[in-house]
């Protein structure tokens, strides 16, 4: 089982952009080498803005290796924005139902700390199906009408009310 915690490094993002599980290879276009060091510049500002006002989590592998992070930074009064990497640990033993599950417990959570917000996604994958699929097991709505070019819009809204 991975445990999750709160402190993320920039050893940690880079090990998890370095070795891209293959839905966050295409979600921050890391199969471009160039690419690799604008998706750290921006999830490290993001991480420093969550610090702020918002929340991040890291999962970790029984090894302590890093296998998710997940950031969501206060965009409104009722609405946070979130970033999602993950690490090519995903595909070992089954670790992507682990950390969904796990997932779900952090959103859960800490829709008592955001109450009446609702958290955005904005996704793009070559396997649309399955990250749609993926994401709504986590508990997001798809919402078409939000959809910004090749990237599908979904909201997390809070199961506690203001």
């Amino acid at each position: 089982m991975s445990n999750i915690q709160d402190g993320i490094t920039k050893e940690d993002l880079s090990y998890i952009l370095k070795n891209p599980w293959k839905f966050s290879t295409y979600e921050w276009k890391l199969y471009n080498v160039h690419n690799e060091k604008t998706a750290f510049d921006t999830l490290m500002k993001q991480y420093e803005l969550s610090r702020k006002d918002g929340y991040s989590k890291i999962l970790r592998t029984p090894n302590n290796l890093p296998l998710l992070i997940l950031m969501a930074v206060k965009a409104s009064d009722t609405k946070l924005d979130c970033f999602l990497v993950a690490s090519k640990h995903m595909e070992e033993h089954e670790q992507a139902l682990k950390v969904t599950f796990e997932m779900r417990k952090v959103l859960e959570e800490e829709s008592y700390n955001y109450r009446g917000c609702t958290l955005v996604v904005y996704s793009q994958s070559k396997e649309t199906d399955k990250q749609m699929s993926w994401l709504r097991f986590l508990g997001l709505k798809y919402m078409p009408e939000g959809n910004v070019g090749n990237s599908r819009y979904f909201e997390y809204e809070s199961r506690v009310k203001a």
